[in-house]
């Protein structure tokens, strides 16, 4: 835990230290629901996570970009955009696991009925 608070603790130097050469409050606005979103997204596994991290960066960077050319454009919306993809990727995972279960099952019955000579 001790080099988890350390390496965290390097990641904000950068922004401290480098781009604003001052400490500004609330810099960090949104950066734990991000986190966890990308860590209930990914599973907690390390492979899940470094997955769902990309995914998070690419729409962060992308509702960036959508607001440079749509001015308009409420800021909260790229937020209701992730949301909906925590949300629908969640239920996606439980449409999907389902029949692929059954169908592993199936397959590994229909195994054991070779190997044991019964079918």
């Amino acid at each position: 835990m001790t080099i988890s608070g350390a390496l965290a603790g390097l990641m904000a130097v950068n922004e401290v230290f480098g781009a604003q050469n001052r400490l500004i409050l609330n810099f960090t606005g949104g950066f734990g629901f991000i986190g966890i979103a990308v860590a209930l997204m990914g599973r907690n596994h390390p492979v899940g996570i470094i997955i769902a991290a990309l995914l998070f960066g690419a729409l962060y960077q992308g509702g960036t970009e959508l607001q440079f050319e749509m001015p308009s454009l409420n800021p909260e919306l790229i937020m209701v955009i992730q949301g909906l993809v925590i949300f629908f990727t969640g239920s996606m995972d439980r449409l999907i696991r389902e029949p692929v279960e059954k169908w592993f099952v199936k397959k590994n019955q229909a195994a054991q009925e070779v190997s044991n000579g019964t079918a």
